[in-house]
């Protein structure tokens, strides 16, 4: 009679509140599906080096020879689309040799940041504008005067997959 009545007890005890139970069951199942599919593109990422200066070679010999698509694979996730676009307006303007060895250039200036951290490396260079210039870009005339520039470019370590990635340039 006893065990009787504990079941009832149990039984009326899920049906006053086992629909909060199975709720909020079920709200930390699709939390977790969620958090599995942002996952999914940083723990499928495979491009990039285990350092960032790897990363940056790698990108540049993508450059080198003409694949705007591989190139912007070694950006950021949330940046890759948009650096394929940019890399293949490059591409269309015929300006992507130049860029290519301008950025060649830049690495054997560029000096690692002190803000740096094992997460975040970041590398400083110099870029002196002699005279006044005008560049076309994107059908628009851009004015850069003369002057000094501290220039930055930014790696993010990828945590799922432990390689380099550029998330600025």
């Amino acid at each position: 009679m006893l065990f009787l009545v504990l079941v009832a007890g149990i039984v009326l005890w899920l049906l006053l509140n086992g629909g909060s139970f199975v709720s909020d069951l079920q709200d930390k199942w699709e939390a977790q599906r969620l958090q599995r599919e942002w996952e999914k593109p940083y723990r499928q990422d495979k491009y990039g080096g285990k350092t960032p200066e790897e990363t940056y070679d790698m990108f540049l010999k993508a450059l080198r020879e003409g694949d705007t698509v591989l190139a912007s694979k070694y950006f950021v996730i949330d940046e890759q689309e948009k650096w394929e676009k940019t890399l293949a307006l490059y591409e269309d303007q015929e300006v992507m040799s130049a860029f290519a060895k301008e950025l060649e250039e830049v690495k054997k200036i560029w000096k690692r940041s002190e803000n740096s951290t094992d997460r975040v490396i970041s590398f400083t260079y110099l870029n002196i504008v002699k005279s006044d210039k005008t560049v076309e870009f994107g059908g628009q005339k851009i004015m850069i005067p003369a002057g000094n520039y501290t220039n930055e470019t930014e790696f993010e370590l990828n945590t799922y997959t432990n390689i380099w990635k550029i998330s600025s340039l």
